[in-house]
């Protein structure tokens, strides 16, 4: 069934046993009924945010609207305990908004643009306009891949903002394309045991992930959050571009640790 976000208000009271109808806000409705080109009696799934899906069934279609009767609140699949936050440096939009697209597939939590030594100047003034079309990309891929919750989209930040504002037991990882002695692989592995009491406890547990911008991380940057505590490593002998070093970092970090989420979900 197609999926699609919609305001928590317009669904504040599917919680009643009784069936009861809504209109579909009219940028949904277009998708229903001019793209999709969906039918009365056909179903979709609708989406407020709180981790429940909502099916409904379309009652009628037309100029004035799409109308649909809800059927079933039901719980959608958990985000989890573990939350990756993606502290990304400023770059050029068409290739930080691939990143929101595919960084949402993946299951990254929280996406913050942050602003460094060698970020391009202007990259940081970000306007109503462009903040709206980031968060469309968020919705339009959350809801293509199952998603029951948007990933949060926060405002710029400085390094050293961003350190600071980290929970006590963030797991702080930082590639560099510098690093020579650890490897990213080596770095979580080392981790696995920390992060399994965390997650063990209920967590949720942040890891945060620091990718530089397209001229990479000064090295006062990198000592900054060496002090603080991260995990300075390395992805490999190649130079990656900055929105793959954060999708290649982002995909080994999940694979590494969503198993070890599950097993303590099973244990728990």
């Amino acid at each position: 069934m197609h999926r699609f976000f919609i305001s928590p208000e317009l669904l504040a009271q599917t919680s009643r046993p009784s069936l009861h109808r809504v209109m579909l806000p009219a940028a949904v409705a277009h998708q229903v009924r001019d793209v999709l080109r969906l039918t009365p009696g056909e179903h979709v799934v609708l989406l407020d945010n709180s981790g429940d899906e909502i099916e409904a069934r379309i009652v009628q279609t037309g100029r004035s609207g799409v109308e649909v009767e809800i059927v079933e609140r039901r719980k959608g699949r958990s985000e989890g305990c573990l939350r990756l936050v993606l502290y990304q440096g400023l770059l050029k939009s068409a290739r930080f908004e691939w990143i929101l697209e595919k960084g949402t597939e993946l299951g990254i939590s929280a996406f913050v643009p942050l602003r460094c030594q060698r970020s391009q100047i202007g990259l940081e003034e970000l306007g109503a306009t462009k903040v709206q079309r980031w968060q469309r990309i968020l919705q339009e891929a959350a809801e293509q891949c199952g998603r029951t919750r948007l990933p949060a989209l926060l405002p710029v930040r400085s390094l050293s903002q961003a350190l600071a504002e980290l929970p006590a037991d963030a797991l702080i990882v930082m590639p560099w394309e510098q690093e020579r002695r650890l490897s990213l692989r080596a770095a979580l592995r080392a981790c696995r045991r920390q992060v399994h009491e965390a997650l063990a406890m209920g967590g949720p547990l942040t890891v945060a992930l620091f990718i530089g911008p397209e001229g990479g991380l000064a090295p006062e940057e990198v000592a900054l959050a060496r002090e603080c505590g991260a995990l300075i490593v390395s992805l490999g002998p190649r130079i990656l571009r900055a929105e793959t070093a954060a999708l290649v970092a982002a995909a080994s970090i999940l694979y590494e640790y969503e198993d070890e989420e599950e097993q303590t979900g099973e244990t728990g």
